[in-house]
């Protein structure tokens, strides 16, 4: 073998495994949602839904702003849909952007979480 066929298969080797440990690309989503609270930074049920939303694969941050009303969420496109966030927090509780609230899970909210 050539001196140069070896230095392309090692160039080749090292491309793939570099590769294979290469960090997944992350995407961004912003939900607008109904996070009603009086004292959005010191409210109870915040870190609850963060927890909820940080427990579906693939999500790798969620932020949570009370007041503009939106969660932003960093997750794997290859793991979690955008859909699927929005369910975990319908399903908290909560809409999120056209996907109303689960009513049961709404009834369960703090009443200071609750629509005035």
């Amino acid at each position: 073998m050539s001196m140069r066929t070896l230095s392309t298969i090692s160039a080749i080797a090292l491309l793939v495994i570099t590769s294979s440990f290469a960090k997944p690309k992350l995407a961004e989503v912003v939900i607008k949602t109904t996070f009603y609270c009086n004292h959005y930074d010191q409210c109870e049920s915040k870190p609850a839904l963060e927890k909820e939303i940080m427990l579906t694969s693939g999500v790798k941050s969620v932020v949570i702003d009370g007041k503009a009303q939106t969660i932003t969420v960093q997750y794997k496109p290859k793991m979690v849909t955008p859909d699927k966030i929005r369910t975990v927090i319908s399903n908290a509780g909560y809409d999120a952007d056209t996907v109303k609230a689960n009513p049961n899970a709404y009834d369960k909210l703090d009443g200071c979480c609750k629509k005035k």
